[in-house]
């Protein structure tokens, strides 16, 4: 970080404190909550803890890979190698399934399991408990990599943007069947107003409108 944005930082939110309850009882003042608002907030509260989620699984039978990192290319142009042909196989698979898949475009959660290939130098016992998920890879990809590739492929075709990922998980395991497993979990309606509408103004969301079920939100 630049001295300058520390110093921005710092007489921005210097005055704002960092034990939970303080921040707490300080936003209350600044924003001069009265009673009637915390009964609002009690009752917000009981619904969005009551929210429905959906939930999508479904299996990639392949080798776990990782796209590389972005590269500058000769027309100074940022690209990443192989990301096209990822999201194409994706749109094919999407289009493939019995049932139709609408695009997500509320707040979700993103899993990935990755499958490696249970190594030949292995002894057998290792090879056991590999399986069983008790040895872990410590080699290719890594893991930061893999969650970027496999969430860019699912864009547009299942997920609208990843920027709607709020929480998510990556973890690497051997098999005997190499492959990726990867859970969506998302919300049944947008968690409040301002999302919906900052979410409707994206130009992924105005390209893809006719393949969008549109969605209330809690608040």
């Amino acid at each position: 970080m630049k001295k300058k944005e520390l110093l921005e930082y710092q007489e921005k939110y210097g005055n704002v404190p960092k034990d939970f309850f303080h921040r707490f009882s300080y936003i209350i003042n600044e924003l001069k909550i009265s009673l009637k608002d915390i009964e609002k907030l009690k009752k917000s509260i009981k619904k969005l803890r009551n929210a429905e989620w959906r939930e999508f699984n479904f299996v990639i039978y392949f080798y776990p890979k990782a796209t590389p990192r972005a590269r500058l290319g000769n027309r100074k142009v940022f690209y990443v190698k192989n990301a096209g042909s990822n999201n194409k196989a994706f749109k094919e698979f999407i289009e493939s399934l019995d049932q139709e898949i609408g695009i997500v475009t509320t707040p979700c959660k993103l899993f990935i399991d990755l499958y490696v290939p249970i190594p030949p130098q292995m002894s057998k016992l290792e090879k056991l408990l590999a399986e069983l998920r008790l040895l872990y890879p410590v080699s290719k990809p890594d893991w930061d990599n893999a969650g970027k590739t496999y969430s860019d492929m699912i864009q547009k075709h299942l997920l609208l943007e990843d920027s709607l990922v709020i929480d998510g998980r990556v973890r690497k395991f051997f098999s005997f069947k190499p492959r990726i497993e990867i859970k969506l979990k998302y919300m049944e309606k947008y968690d409040c107003k301002f999302n919906k509408k900052r979410i409707e103004k994206w130009k992924f969301y105005e390209e893809l409108k006719e393949k969008i079920e549109e969605k209330d939100s809690i608040l």
